[in-house]
């Protein structure tokens, strides 16, 4: 093997092996991203939006312009030109902050929702069962993997 490929020390090589893994799972992950952005019409920059507001929906974070700004890592200008596109075409509502009635809070519409599942929820359906068949501890594992590996690429 080509020096620089593959590391000598076996234990270095073992574990980018399972990084070139997690690799994979995210490239395949992008692949579908892209996709559904070519069938929905949607640019990729839409998609991860869309993406980060769910996420935040779960999490019960307030997703504000600001915030969806600085998770995707974009100026504000930007974020808002991305914000006024998923308007237009139905898949986000402004509506008022919880918190501060004079500011703003971004949510996915239902229709979105409705879109993205059924897009994904093959997809999806086939990942959690993955997942299930793992052994709890096995899954406390993964989970912990991840995001120690998501914690690492911030």
């Amino acid at each position: 093997m080509r020096k620089g490929v593959t590391p000598a020390d076996p234990e270095r090589a073992a574990a980018l092996e399972v990084v070139h893994l997690l690799r994979e799972v995210a490239l395949r992950y992008d692949l579908a991203v892209g996709e559904f952005a070519r069938t929905t019409a949607l640019h990729g920059t839409d998609v991860r939006a869309l993406v980060r507001l769910l996420d935040a929906e779960r999490a019960g974070v307030e997703a504000t312009p600001s915030w969806l700004a600085q998770q995707l890592g974009m100026t504000s200008q930007a974020t808002t030109a991305v914000i006024h596109r998923l308007e237009a075409a139905g898949h986000v509502e402004r509506l008022r902050s919880r918190t501060d009635g004079r500011s703003a809070r971004l949510q996915v519409s239902d229709s979105a929702v409705a879109l993205g599942w059924q897009f994904f929820g093959p997809l999806l359906d086939r990942l959690v069962a993955t997942t299930q068949a793992l052994e709890p501890g096995e899954r406390a594992l993964v989970k912990d993997y991840l995001s120690a590996a998501s914690a690492a690429l911030a």
